[in-house]
């Protein structure tokens, strides 16, 4: 027996449809997830603009950064030993108009996961996993964003951990 295929098209559909029922009855009964902060949200959309233009390798990243920001990474060596280092803003930014096209080049991109937002006053600091592509593997990732001297919300910290 052959079937039409508009109607196995209209079978499908009302599988689809049907299978979808449940969960819609499922979430009326759930109470709504509570609002977030006024904080958090600026939050999300400064986070969310920093991995898609990281994952573009787009210098309009560096335009994130506060010029006060405070950038620390804790660099860990095959051997277990470890290193700290911090830079100011400044050197940050130029340190990272040089290392994008490079970045780019070898595609090494960067994963989040475990995403956290911690309202801290008129801040929020950030906490997640971040995952490197190319050298495969995990480490803390952590900003503190808030408004900047002019209002604008920014990165006003960072700090992380990388291996060579």
């Amino acid at each position: 027996m052959r079937i039409h295929p508009t109607r196995l098209l209209l079978a499908l559909l009302i599988a689809l449809f049907a299978s979808t029922v449940p969960a819609l009855h499922a979430h009326a009964g759930e109470p709504a997830k509570a609002q977030v902060s006024p904080q958090e949200a600026n939050a999300r959309a400064l986070f969310e603009q920093f991995v898609r233009l990281t994952e573009a390798f787009d210098p309009a990243v560096i335009d994130l950064y506060a010029e006060t920001a405070k950038i620390s990474n804790r660099r860990i060596f095959p051997d277990g030993t470890s290193r700290e280092m911090s830079m100011p803003a400044p050197s940050y930014k130029t340190l990272l108009r040089q290392v994008l096209p490079v970045a780019k080049e070898q595609n090494d991109l960067d994963r989040y996961s475990e995403v956290r937002y911690t309202v801290e006053g008129d801040k929020v600091r950030i906490t997640a996993k971040r995952y490197s592509v190319m050298k495969d593997y995990s480490a803390p990732h952590t900003l503190l964003v808030g408004p900047d001297t002019d209002g604008t919300w920014r990165i006003l910290e960072e700090s992380g951990e990388s291996r060579p």
